[in-house]
C-alpha cells in the first residue's frame, strides 16, 4: 500500500518555525566551532527553511516512510556539514583525479553522436544552479549499463547505455538536471563525509581520508545516495530542466520505463538506495500539476 509522501506529515507554521529554529541553532553552534565563514549562516537558514517547506507541501507521491525520513535527513545534513569542511578547490581536484582514472582506463567516449547535444543541455541547465563557482563537466562513458552519476567538483557522467535508453532530449535534460542537483545540493560531498566520519583513518587526517574515500567509491559506476537525496535531486532537476525550457511532460518517461522492470516490497524499500520508480514518477506528475 502506498500513501502520500511528505503530505503524510502536515506541519503547521508554528511547527515549521520551531524545526527551522532548532536546525539553525544547531548550525550556529557547530559552524562557529569549525570557524566557517559567517555568511554561510544566512545560506543555511534559507536552505533549511526551504527543505522544511519541501517536506510538508508535497503531496500525492512517494511512500509513507519518506516524509519522516526527509525531516530526519535535514538534521543529519547539518551535522555532516559541521563536522568536516572541504574547500571548493579540494573537491575540484578530487573530481579531476577521478576523471583522469576514467581517461586512463579508456572509458571515455569522445565521439558519441549525442555528446554535443548533451553538453548544450548541461550549459542550459547550469544557468539556474543555486551555488556559484562550480564548473560542470559532462563525460560519456562506454558502458551498456543504464546509468548517470555525479562525482565531486561538478564532474558528471552518463553511459552510452542510458543515452540509448532515453527517447527524447527533454527526458535527457531531466536526467542531467538530476545529476547537477546532486552536486549543487552537496549530496556527493555529504556522502563522502559520512563514510569518512565512520572510518578508522589511522594516521590520516579527516581531509586526507575524505580524499581517499572519494576516489575509492567513485571508482565504480553509480556510487549510491540515499532515497531522500534522490527525491531532492528529482525535484531540483525538474526545476532546472523546466526553467531551461524543456518539456516537463517528458520528465517522467524514464521512470515509466523503469517501472516495468521493478518489483516492489517493503524489504526492498527499506534496503534500496533509490525510491521506487513508481513513486518518483508520481512526484514528477505532482510537480507538473502544481
Amino acid at each position: 500500500m502506498t500513501f502520500a509522501i511528505f503530505g503524510y506529515i502536515h506541519l503547521n507554521n508554528l511547527m515549521k518555525q520551531a524545526v527551522t529554529f532548532i536546525l539553525v541553532l544547531f548550525s550556529l553552534t557547530h559552524l562557529s566551532a569549525q570557524e566557517l565563514p559567517i555568511e554561510k549562516l544566512e545560506e543555511a537558514f534559507a536552505d533549511y527553511t526551504s527543505k522544511i517547506d519541501h517536506a510538508t507541501l508535497l503531496k500525492d507521491c512517494g511512500h509513507a516512510f519518506d516524509g519522516p525520513a526527509f525531516l530526519f535527513k535535514q538534521f543529519e545534513n547539518n551535522w555532516l556539514d559541521a563536522m568536516l569542511y572541504v574547500t571548493s578547490d579540494s573537491k575540484q581536484n578530487i573530481g579531476k583525479e577521478i576523471y583522469q582514472q576514467y581517461v586512463s582506463l579508456g572509458q571515455i567516449d569522445y565521439n558519441y553522436f549525442a555528446k554535443q547535444k548533451a553538453q548544450e543541455i548541461l550549459e542550459n541547465l547550469t544557468k539556474n544552479v543555486s551555488r556559484n563557482g562550480v564548473t560542470y563537466t559532462l563525460s560519456i562513458l562506454k558502458s551498456e549499463e543504464i546509468n548517470a552519476f555525479a562525482t565531486l567538483g561538478g564532474y558528471l557522467y552518463i553511459t552510452t547505455g542510458l543515452l540509448n535508453f532515453v527517447d527524447s532530449y527533454d527526458e535527457l535534460a531531466f536526467i542531467i538536471g538530476h545529476e547537477v542537483a546532486h552536486e549543487d545540493k552537496l549530496h556527493t560531498q555529504r556522502k563522502v563525509t559520512k563514510l569518512t566520519l565512520s572510518t578508522d583513518l589511522e594516521n590520516m587526517t579527516r581531509v586526507e581520508g575524505f580524499r581517499d574515500i572519494a576516489k575509492r567509491i567513485n571508482g565504480t559506476f553509480s556510487p549510491p545516495f540515499d532515497q531522500i537525496d534522490e527525491y531532492e535531486a528529482d525535484k531540483f532537476g525538474f526545476e532546472l530542466a523546466q526553467k531551461a525550457g524543456y518539456d516537463a511532460s517528458k520528465f517522467a518517461d524514464f521512470f515509466k520505463k523503469m517501472e516495468r522492470y521493478e518489483k516492489q516490497d517493503l524489504l526492498k524499500k527499506l534496503t534500496s538506495t533509490h525510491p521506487f520508480a513508481e513513486h518518483r514518477k508520481q512526484c514528477i506528475e505532482s510537480y507538473i500539476q502544481n
